[in-house]
């Protein structure tokens, strides 16, 4: 049996209240490739801009040897008992581990580990997004994705994990912020967007809590069928509309390596 790759991106979806195993199943074992024809033609801006911002906290830490001021003092306010004025820079790893004698590998990446003077580690994952109630929904998969990293980096690098959070950027939108004089010099000569961060605690959970979750996934992808659908799910029923559309155009269906334009 190929190995079940579990992202720990995907692992806390099996948390969120519109979950349905049979979507999942069928996300997982028939993904869409990058170009894939129903792709959006709009550039991925946000990804973008997530790296570009990973690229910058990262430079600032590694050349001067500190976090920027501004996220120091986001992150004090929600870890008042942590020193991020005194951390160093971790070069996030392409972590994986094979769990409970399964065909079963966890896998995952963080946006951003610093270290402390005393060895332990702070996992930060960062959001380009506003914190809207359709963020809160997700806070579930967001805590399963950090505490899937916080797993693996202590048992494949034996770290005691300090906290963990997730960073919020958002373009900042107060008229009076945007008036401000630093924004206003710096925007003189070329575009420069100012940005108000967030920054959101993480509880830490156990590795037993994490280890289950990853059961529960394996569970559902090592099915050689599909699961049942959860009662109501709209996504079961738009796949369901698709497949029947397709099936009335069996042309289509016999014939898919044909030009059609």
């Amino acid at each position: 049996m190929e190995a079940i790759r579990i992202n720990a991106r995907d692992l806390g979806q099996v948390l969120l209240d519109n979950f349905c195993e049979r979507c999942f199943w069928f996300a997982k074992k028939f993904p869409l490739i990058q170009n894939h024809p129903f792709a959006s033609p709009m550039p991925g801006i946000v990804s973008q801009a997530d790296t570009y911002i990973k690229r910058v906290v990262n430079t600032h830490l590694r050349e001067t040897g500190s976090l920027p001021l501004w996220l120091i003092s986001a992150l004090n306010g929600s870890f008042p008992r942590l020193n991020f004025q005194s951390v160093r820079y971790v070069n996030p790893a392409k972590w994986q581990i094979r769990l409970f004698e399964a065909p079963c590998v966890l896998a995952g990446e963080a946006d951003a580990i610093w270290e402390f003077p005393d060895g332990s580690w702070f996992i930060a994952d960062y959001k380009m997004a506003s914190m809207t109630q359709t963020q809160e929904r997700l806070l579930p998969l967001y805590q399963a994705q950090l505490n899937a990293y916080a797993y693996l980096a202590q048992r494949l690098q034996r770290k005691t994990i300090a906290g963990l959070a997730l960073i919020y950027f958002e373009p900042e939108h107060n008229t009076h912020a945007i008036a401000d004089p630093d924004l206003l010099q710096r925007t003189m000569r070329q575009l420069m967007l100012g940005f108000r961060c967030t920054v959101v605690p993480v509880d830490s959970q156990t590795t037993g809590w994490v280890e289950d979750l990853c059961r529960q996934v394996f569970r559902i992808l090592s099915s050689s069928t599909p699961p049942t659908g959860r009662q109501g799910c709209q996504g079961c029923q738009a796949l369901s509309g698709w497949l029947e559309s397709i099936g009335k155009h069996r042309w289509f269906v016999d014939n898919p390596e044909t030009d059609r334009s």
